[in-house]
């Protein structure tokens, strides 16, 4: 099955879903390339079944309800992205670490008897980055736009577990960026940390200019017309800009412009996917194949 379904269009269609059954949820996800990677891994490690795009509806309760559907349809287990990653949370009867201390989940295995929750951002982002960078999170001046977000949180917490020595959060004013960093000072005393606010041209620059590495943890860049998140003047030859959106993005496009080394949310998903697939199957995943159907995938 392709394409994008609503949970209701799963009921109706259910018998032609093979099992293990397994999706992706969000609004929008038509652009996840989660599906090709995952059946990638099924097929390399002889597993049949299904995964497949899930539409949420953004109203209140829809995601609970929603996965409460899912385990009535006998699904393994979901990845969940933007912007239910804190429902995901909030669903889960039981939560790895950095769920925890984030207050978000991007991927549950449901069982009969309980819903566990996982969040495979953090590392995710840090095996991307293996491939970019010798020295990973250590000691790098790192810039996250949009740090509140549930992607964002995620991995300035990894970023403060793994060693970095300047953080600079970055996000529309609002009270949890003082409380993400608070939390932030207690998982890393000795981690220096600057808040700044996306609306403030002259905090932004400050902070681009200081920073190694610039990652983009909004939604911008999701679609065509999105502004960037950060004016293209202030990247420079010296920056990594890591965009965790898994397409070609205007943000991209600046920075190799600019001369930046630029990654995008491809190598992050591709380690996101390992570990889920872990999860869900209890036995390692195939990365290589992951990476190659990832990678040669077409946005449907």
């Amino acid at each position: 099955m392709q394409g994008v379904f609503t949970i209701e269009e799963l009921e109706a269609q259910s018998a032609l879903l093979p099992h293990p059954r397994l999706g992706v949820v969000g609004n929008p996800i038509a652009h996840s390339l989660s599906p090709a990677m995952q059946l990638a891994a099924m097929r390399s490690a002889d597993i049949g079944g299904s995964y497949v795009r899930i539409l949420c509806s953004k109203a209140p309760g829809a995601f609970r309800d929603l996965v409460k559907r899912l385990r009535k349809l006998n699904f393994l287990g979901v990845n969940v992205t933007v912007p239910f990653k804190r429902d995901a949370r909030a669903v889960a009867d039981e939560v790895d670490r950095l769920s925890e201390l984030s207050g978000a989940t991007n991927t549950l295995a449901l069982h009969e008897g309980k819903i566990e929750g996982f969040n495979t951002d953090g590392p995710g982002f840090e095996y991307a980055l293996e491939g970019h960078r010798a020295n990973g999170l250590t000691e790098d001046r790192i810039l996250i736009l949009g740090a509140c977000g549930g992607a964002g949180n995620a991995l300035a917490i990894q970023c403060a577990l793994s060693g970095c020595r300047h953080l600079m959060l970055a996000n529309r004013p609002r009270l949890e960026l003082q409380q993400l960093a608070a939390r932030l000072g207690e998982i890393a005393p000795g981690l220096r940390i600057t808040t700044c606010s996306m609306l403030d041209g002259e905090q932004i620059c400050t902070a681009a200019r200081e920073a190694d590495m610039i990652v983009n943890a909004t939604s911008l860049g999701l679609s065509a017309d999105d502004p960037l998140p950060i004016a293209a003047e202030l990247l420079h030859e010296g920056h990594v800009v890591f965009d965790l959106i898994t397409h070609d993005t205007p943000l991209q496009r600046a920075a190799k412009e600019k001369g930046c080394k630029v990654c995008d949310g491809r190598d992050m998903l591709a380690g996101q996917g390992a570990l889920s697939f872990e999860k869900w199957f209890e036995r390692p995943a195939d990365t290589a194949a992951m990476r190659a159907a990832l990678f040669n995938a077409a946005v449907v």
